[in-house]
């Protein structure tokens, strides 16, 4: 198979000819092309030939166009910094929001005239020519909460969600129009899907009720638009105790890619028999304990132990819980996929 056959299959809770393999290198990528973060993280067509690259290399079954989590934010006018060979990020000493009335002075964008945001579609287009009859392709956008949080801080964000929450939600009406206009821009390239990071919906962030009082009905939105453009809606959150209910009642998502057991689940054999019926499980090797600080051997045997809990039945993609470390060791991504190889071959003894 294809890994886009592969992947397909596995979206229909059908079992492929092995387990699906993603270690979400992203930033990492730019190691395989030879090129600095900061001139990765600035450039679509240096980001798909470097994705393309680490492709061949690792072998992984899906592309995510991940690249930092404040693009969106800097289009919106929150400065940056650019380290040469780290992941790129807000001055966090000179945030755009300084105050709740910054909310409402957020101003509409065209995200095909942005720096960044066009660097991304021009990112997803090139990866869809180039590989997109048989890999799949996911567009990447940060949930409106976060994006407001780059802007603002997240400290400052959650004290405003709760004492100034209409001015928030403000913001966000502004926000997700442009994320809207972002998604069908995005989805025209023909991207497979498009991944919602909403971050914000887990126990150790925010709570269910104050999530759905908030951020929930703009990602419904954000939803129906990605839909509409043709393309699957997915979504990705590591924080802990991901509330899998309130993200399936708002986005109905074909797979949620995350990092810990889910809220209301014992274990994830547990998480398996609640959600694996219902949407496709993406997950979740620890990048700092494995994909960092381990060795191929103890990737491997985790591995095998998730695709042993995880992999029966189809509906289950196995991948590390959030990013690839981008200065983690390469070697640990390739041990990744054979252990795939090795331990993910249909059925699954």
């Amino acid at each position: 198979m294809t890994p886009l056959e592969r992947v397909a299959t596995t979206l229909q809770h059908k079992e492929p000819d092995r387990v699906p393999v993603a270690p979400l290198v992203c930033g990492a990528a730019r190691r395989v092309y030879g090129v600095t973060y900061a001139e990765w993280s600035l450039d679509g067509e240096i980001q798909a030939k470097s994705m393309i690259q680490a492709q061949d290399l690792i072998g992984f079954d899906g592309m995510l166009t991940l690249v930092d989590l404040s693009v969106e934010a800097a289009d919106f006018g929150q400065e940056m910094v650019y380290p040469t060979e780290d992941t790129a990020h807000p001055n966090y000493d000179n945030p755009w929001v300084k105050n709740p009335d910054y909310y409402e002075k957020i101003e509409r964008i065209d995200p095909a005239k942005t720096p960044r945001m066009k660097e991304m579609i021009k990112y997803c287009d090139i990866l869809m020519t180039e590989r997109g009859s048989t890999v799949p392709v996911m567009g990447f956008v940060y949930g409106p909460l976060g994006i407001l949080s780059m802007m603002r801080g997240a400290e400052n964000l959650f004290r405003d969600c709760m004492k100034n929450k209409e001015q928030v939600i403000k913001g966000m009406e502004v926000v997700t129009d442009v994320l809207v206009d972002y998604i069908r821009l995005m989805a025209k390239t023909g991207v497979h899907g498009i991944v919602l990071d909403t971050l914000f919906a887990s126990n150790t962030i925010m709570s269910k009720k104050l999530w759905k009082a908030t951020e929930a009905p703009f990602t419904t939105r954000l939803a129906d638009a990605i839909r509409e453009s043709g393309s699957m809606v997915m979504v990705h959150n590591c924080g802990n105790g991901v509330h899998f209910d309130t993200q399936m009642e708002a986005m109905s998502p074909v797979a949620i890619s995350f990092a810990y057991t889910p809220d209301g689940c014992k274990d994830m054999a547990d998480a398996k028999a609640q959600w694996g019926d219902k949407t496709t499980l993406i997950g979740y090797i620890s990048p700092a304990q494995y994909m960092y600080l381990g060795t191929p051997e103890q990737v491997k045997e985790e591995c095998k132990k998730q695709i042993q809990e995880l992999g029966k039945g189809g509906g289950f993609i196995l991948a590390t819980g959030c990013e690839f470390p981008p200065n983690g060791s390469l070697m640990n991504a390739i041990a990744m996929v054979e252990a795939a190889e090795l331990y993910g071959r249909y059925p699954l003894t």
